[in-house]
């Protein structure tokens, strides 16, 4: 496990680089995680570090990193936004690349990161072999909405009755419930760019594009709605119902083993079909 220091222009990441461990033989092969957003970030930090470590141990070359504005990396959160984080997820890519020689890269991504993942297999020089995208946001209304669900939850619990019944106690905590995502803040810029996000977001270059879903016929119906072919993308009940966005997902030990066994399992065949 090796602490790196990734340059996007002014902007100074902190990630952790895991060469090939075990006794699996070194794959050519590079995998990149892209971290949600906010809470949801923090609280499948657990399950990220579980599943570079497994990775590794399959002699997978990991990488995982921080956007600017989270985490350990520079900069403060009303500087992140979902474009900066695409272009930070750039950064580390090259930087995954440049160290581990891998001339094949996948990316996993959880939620935001999911559509992190996505955009940067747009921009990226090669296409991944694989994305696998775990409860990747496909309405961007609909998650800014039950983030500030969950805001409000949080904080109903937190002051009891007080917190409907006083308004200077709103006025003072939340002036502009817009901006609050579980003690995060949102920029305008990065509402709008998250709301702009759309099932559309998964026609993207990759060998294969792997979905973990709750509900995988919600998810079926938003990508005929958009028109795009079902022969190429890979819908698969997660068969776990984890909300991220609440506190029972708060310093978690969940990690779905299941998700981790399914990545190597389809990295595999991807790198030597």
């Amino acid at each position: 496990m090796i602490p790196v220091r990734i340059l996007n222009g002014g902007r100074e990441l902190v990630g952790i680089y895991l060469e090939p461990t075990g006794s699996a033989a070194p794959r050519q092969h590079a995998v990149l995680l892209c971290n949600p957003f906010g809470q949801e970030g923090i609280r499948a930090h657990r399950l990220y570090r579980v599943m570079s470590d497994r990775l590794a141990a399959a002699g997978y070359h990991v990488l995982r990193f921080d956007y600017y504005g989270s985490g350990d990396s520079a900069g403060s959160d009303e500087e992140w936004d979902f474009f900066g984080s695409v272009g930070d997820a750039q950064a580390a890519l090259m930087e995954l690349l440049r160290r581990s020689h891998a001339p094949e890269w996948s990316a996993v991504g959880l939620r935001l990161g999911a559509n992190v993942a996505l955009d940067l297999a747009r921009r990226a020089p090669l296409p991944p072999r694989l994305l696998m995208l775990i409860e990747p946001v496909l309405d961007g209304r609909a998650y800014l909405s039950g983030l500030a669900a969950s805001s409000l939850e949080a904080l109903n619990r937190g002051y009891g009755a007080r917190w409907p019944l006083s308004a200077r106690l709103r006025q003072t905590l939340l002036p502009t419930p817009e901006s609050e995502a579980l003690g995060f803040f949102l920029s305008p810029q990065a509402r709008a760019q998250i709301e702009a996000i759309s099932p559309g977001c998964l026609q993207a270059p990759a060998a294969a594009l792997r979905l973990l879903v709750p509900d995988p016929t919600a998810a079926q119906r938003l990508l005929d709605a958009a028109g795009l072919r079902s022969d190429r993308v890979d819908i698969i009940d997660a068969q776990s119902r984890i909300d991220w966005a609440t506190d029972n997902a708060a310093a978690t030990a969940i990690v779905p083993m299941h998700w981790i066994r399914d990545l190597i399992d389809h990295l595999a065949p991807a790198e030597y079909a």
